[in-house]
């Protein structure tokens, strides 16, 4: 479509080709002229010669075949008459291709999702998530800070975004800041739309591409947000605590006691994963949390406060492993608070011990198993000296025997002290064995010490009156972009699963595994296959998938699926808040956005359903069609088939908004799934 224009443009152009550029001495005769209209005429020339000095040479008539290429500059020599650098679009933006509606449509039961944003990889993931838990989903809909109308735009689920018009004071325009409250209201918009939508998902997009949300890593954007969201949340609305429920603080004394503590606030912990097999998210914490270094005195630093709501995100050291880190269903922050600092200090003394004693006794195994010397390194102290032994066997005879050995021995004599020599090697040998399976058993118990030390404070104490106090569980977890482990309320069918697959973190709650991709798209399409029903084959078509899976599967998928983990845990208090309807204006602009899917459904099977239905009279004809006609009838027939040959108008182009997908000089084609009807509750909608 690109090439067309580009061929319509350069026609155009040639048939309005300007003519030739006058000249500063072509002014005619302007003798008849007063000096302000000779100056008039003179600036008039040079304006015109400024306007047309890029044009270059002008040539009628074809004067080129070749095509404009756009491709990256990978030769050393280029022609400057022939080439030109051309400047990024910073506002093109990545288009996905959905699914027909009729595979868009919400499963009753399964739950709503946002998929990734190209500017923001991790937001709808994390907003999927945050949903799900009462205390977040009611701050993120700020019920004091609402509009009278929310606007409405049939593609603004894909990321199109709605401009409404506002009410700036002059402060706001001085600071530069008049839109500061847009991330208020269209966060509103995705809670909304995640508690009612017919749509199986939505977009984050209009979120990311906020001004406010500009940041150069779309990968660690979600610290950014959260902040964000604070920042307007506080100024909309100061006194409201629910703005702060994403906020921790944590403290550091520099010096003394006497100094004043370091505050440091924080919404996303973000540690360093170093490769360590085995390790806990207690482990990984620790380091980010304290840094304790043997040698060192320990830093006086403490969380102050632990959000309601907190969100880790894990990296691996190494981008070709995952993060290999146990991540617990419940999760204790006890250890790290302020009311548990001189138990915590002396549980770091005796640690910070254990790992000096533990570095001890590696020196001495390193120093009791490998060589020093060069002419034998890569071999341990044991090989060398059973090497030396077998050389002594074989080696003293022989030189005993041709006399290059100073020892006047009979051979005989040789022989046994060859021996003698042979079984002390070994007997050092096996006593350097016994040292190093000795320095070995000390060791495993120091790390078995150790890891007694890493369960402290991270398990349910008999008495209610001591620590741990502050429990917090796992609510969802984003292994990939696209991957959103989330746990929702469950059914009266989720309980019986529940029961039968044993305890989980909560029986009133099920885990859900959700994907978006187009390898997801292929599992749905052979879903459909597989059930009798025809779907497009189209690669490009980014589908998904929702399934129920365990809690097991949800950890194990943590710890191993992933380089990348963002792990989102919730107290007690944040799950026990009364989940209310959306406030109608909300309401309002969901039961929008529901219709306007109701009517692409309705158009799209309505247009399905004009192409492959056959009347009567048509089949009485082709039975009473020679044989001769019959090939033309079926080229006919072809003809009617759909194809999924796709065009996908640009977010910018100014069309009318519609189906993200539609038929190349055609309307919008029907998902071969099957004929769907649509819903009762759609049509009273």
């Amino acid at each position: 479509m690109s090439n067309l224009n580009e061929q319509a443009q350069a026609a155009q152009f040639q048939e309005h080709k300007p003519g030739p550029v006058p000249s500063a001495t072509d002014g005619g005769d302007t003798s008849g002229l007063t000096l302000a209209e000779r100056e008039e005429r003179e600036l008039q020339q040079a304006v015109a010669m400024s306007l047309n000095q890029n044009l270059g040479h002008q040539e009628s008539g074809i004067t080129s075949i070749s095509q404009t290429n756009f491709s990256k500059a990978t030769r050393d020599h280029y022609d400057e008459g022939a080439w030109a650098m051309t400047l990024f679009n910073s506002s093109a933006q990545e288009i996905v291709i959905s699914p027909d509606p009729a595979d868009r449509r919400r499963i009753p039961d399964e739950p709503a999702f946002l998929r990734p944003s190209h500017d923001n990889l991790y937001l709808g993931g994390l907003l999927t998530i945050l949903h799900s838990i009462p205390l977040a989903r009611e701050a993120l809909l700020l019920r004091k800070k609402l509009l009278p109308n929310y606007g409405h735009d049939p593609q603004w689920w894909n990321g199109q975004p709605i401009n409404l018009p506002k009410i700036v004071t002059v402060q706001d325009v001085q600071d530069g800041n008049t839109d500061w409250d847009d991330i208020i209201h269209e966060t509103q918009r995705l809670m909304a739309f995640l508690d009612s939508t017919s749509r199986a998902f939505g977009s984050a997009d209009a979120l990311s591409t906020l001004k406010i949300m500009s940041s150069y890593d779309a990968e660690t954007n979600i610290s950014r947000y959260l902040e964000s969201w604070q920042e307007s949340a506080v100024r909309a609305d100061p006194g409201n605590q629910l703005a702060t429920v994403f906020l921790s603080n944590a403290y550091k004394r520099p010096l003394t006691v006497y100094d004043t503590p370091i505050q440091k606030e924080f919404f996303t912990l973000d540690p360093y994963v170093e490769p360590n097999h085995g390790q806990t998210l207690y482990d990984v914490l620790d380091r980010t949390v304290w840094s304790d270094r043997p040698g060192e005195e320990l830093d006086d630093v403490w969380l102050e406060h632990v959000a309601e709501i907190l969100t880790i995100k894990l990296e691996s050291s190494d981008p070709a492993k995952s993060v290999d880190v146990q991540i617990p269903a419940v999760f204790y922050p006890d250890r790290y608070l302020a009311s548990c600092r001189d138990r915590a200090r002396d549980f770091r003394a005796r640690r910070l011990q254990v790992y000096d004693e533990i570095s001890k006794l590696e020196k001495l195994m390193n120093r009791f198993s490998i060589s020093k010397s060069v002419f034998h390194k890569g071999l341990g102290l044991r090989d060398i000296l059973e090497k030396a032994a077998v050389a002594t066997s074989l080696t003293l005879p022989k030189s005993v025997a041709n006399g290059a050995s100073e020892l006047a021995l009979t051979p005989e004599a040789a022989e046994a002290e060859a021996q003698r020599l042979a079984t002390e090697l070994r007997s050092l040998s096996s006593r350097i064995e016994g040292k190093l399976q000795e320095l070995e058993d000390k060791k495993q118990k120091a790390v078995e010490t150790l890891r007694s030390y890493s369960k402290f404070l991270t398990e349910p104490s008999d008495s209610p009156t001591e620590s741990p106090h502050h429990r917090y569980t796992l609510r969802g977890v984003c292994t990939e972009p696209h991957i959103i482990y989330v746990l929702r309320p469950a059914t009266l069918s989720d309980t019986g699963i529940a029961t039968q697959n044993g305890p989980t973190a909560d029986d009133n709650w099920q885990w859900w595994r959700i994907s978006f991709s187009t390898e997801d798209a292929k599992a749905r399409q052979a879903e459909l296959n597989q059930a009798g029903r025809s779907a497009p084959n189209n690669a490009d078509v980014v589908g998904y998938t929702a399934h129920k899976v365990r809690e097991v599967e949800v950890l194990r998928a943590a710890r191993e699926e992933s380089k990348n983990v963002l792990l989102v845990y919730a107290n007690a208090n944040a799950m026990s808040v009364r989940v209310d309807p959306v406030p109608s204006e909300l309401q309002a602009f969901v039961d929008a956005d529901n219709q306007a899917f109701e009517a692409e459904f309705k158009e799209a099977y309505a247009e399905g359903l004009a192409g492959n239905q056959v009347s009567d009279t048509d089949i009485a004809i082709d039975h009473g069609r020679s044989s001769a006609i019959e090939p033309q009838n079926q080229e006919t027939a072809d003809r009617q088939v759909n194809v999924f040959d796709y065009e996908i108008p640009s977010l910018d182009d100014g069309t009318e908004p519609g189906q993200e997908m539609q038929e190349r000089g055609g309307s919008g084609l029907l998902s071969a799934a099957g004929a769907i009807q649509p819903s009762q509750s759609m049509d009273s909608a």
